[in-house]
């Protein structure tokens, strides 16, 4: 079954800078690359400066675009809408649309009929300011769901960990599912859907795999922190299977409307490994789980050198799953992922996991780093070659 698929590198020098929580969009027969965050954009001298005072200068509101699938890119626009990362992009009703974001947790709404000129839409919401949050297009709406309110305070941790400071009170998780078919009138269908509060997935379809008919949350998880410093995250063992926890799940859960979810594999838990930061996608028929992050905490030892991942899953029935070997694209999470003209694309990313080796890194030996591996600026896609 594995051997239908292959995997090709379609640009390994792309145009824009590295960049992980883009936003990957296929729209008008072309690929879209929306906003993004580089952490080793600014002037610093190290890591205790990347994403802490400086992240909304990080972020961008760059809108790339390519017309021959990925292989070549040209800035469309620097688009209105502020930078953001790990925000909601989705088509629907022939325009492309741009829904909140991570940092700053602006509720704002954007369209565009081209990527190139914008409309505000809505520049606030009913549901609650957050972050992190799912979006995605089912059933001829925009739906949002879970997150966490007020998430860009914890855009401060590396800095914090870094002074043994511990971390503000964890911004609350959420797990109520709002929709909309104008991106102005919203309806919250429910205020407490029964998965674990969650956010942290992107994806084809902004976050929700559509698939059989239904809303699909496939693992996902949520930042949090339980007053943890950094010389508790790297040695204190009691800390951190709560951390894990808190953080990562994978398990699955379905839906037809939003309201009611139905969980899969209620006997156990997916056979990948509970992660945030991913990409799903529904693709060949076919449910597919993507990268991510497993967690910074699961032994002292691999803090350094572990957490971000390559694999990738897929199932039929998101019961029955099975891994795709041999990923040739490095591992990463808060990638891109879209289908686009019969094809799985990935690109964008970031390998960048917390590290007393990360902290220690001059200004010149980071942006080294970032460019030739931290930050990953590539494209690939996958296509099933097979019957």
């Amino acid at each position: 079954m594995t051997d239908d698929y292959t995997w090709r590198c379609v640009s390994s020098e792309v145009a824009w800078s590295p960049r992980d929580g883009a936003q990957l969009v296929s729209f008008d027969d072309r690929l879209f690359l929306l906003g993004g965050w580089n952490q080793y954009a600014g002037d610093r001298d190290d890591l205790a400066g990347a994403g802490v005072g400086t992240f909304e200068s990080e972020v961008c509101s760059e809108v790339w675009c390519s017309d021959d699938d990925g292989a070549s890119w040209s800035l469309a626009t620097t688009a209105p809408w502020s930078g953001r990362h790990m925000h909601g992009a989705v088509v629907h009703d022939d325009h492309i649309w741009i829904v909140g974001s991570e940092n700053g947790t602006p509720d704002d709404v954007w369209k565009s009929k081209d990527g190139v000129d914008w409309e505000l839409v809505a520049s606030t919401v009913p549901w609650e300011d957050r972050g992190n949050q799912i979006v995605t297009v089912f059933d001829g709406s925009i739906w949002i769901m879970g997150g966490q309110a007020g998430a860009a305070a914890q855009t401060n941790f590396i800095a914090d960990l870094k002074a043994s400071k511990p971390f503000p009170p964890d911004p609350p998780p959420l797990r109520d599912v709002w929709r909309t078919d104008d991106g102005v009138n919203w309806e919250q269908v429910t205020d407490s859907a029964p998965w674990a509060p969650r956010g942290m997935i992107t994806g084809t379809n902004g976050g929700v795999a559509v698939h059989d008919g239904r809303m699909w949350i496939l693992g996902g998880g949520y930042v949090g922190s339980g007053g943890t410093t950094l010389s508790s995250l790297r040695y204190d063992l009691e800390a951190q299977p709560r951390l894990k926890a808190r953080l990562y799940h994978n398990d699955v859960w379905s839906s037809a409307n939003g309201h009611d979810w139905t969980r899969h594999l209620v006997d156990g838990e997916a056979p990948w490994a509970a992660r945030s930061y991913h990409d799903t996608a529904s693709w060949d028929d076919k449910l597919w789980v993507l990268g991510g992050h497993r967690g910074i905490a699961d032994l002292p030892e691999e803090v350094a050198t572990e957490g971000n991942r390559n694999d990738v899953w897929y199932s039929a029935d998101g019961e029955h799953w099975e891994e795709l070997p041999g990923t040739p694209w490095s591992a990463r999470h808060a990638c891109g992922v879209q289908v686009h003209k019969g094809s799985l694309y990935v690109a964008a990313g970031s390998r960048v996991t917390i590290s007393a080796e990360q902290t220690e890194l001059s200004k010149r030996d980071f942006k080294h780093r970032a460019e030739s591996r931290w930050l990953p600026g590539d494209v690939w896609r996958l296509d099933h070659v097979g019957p």
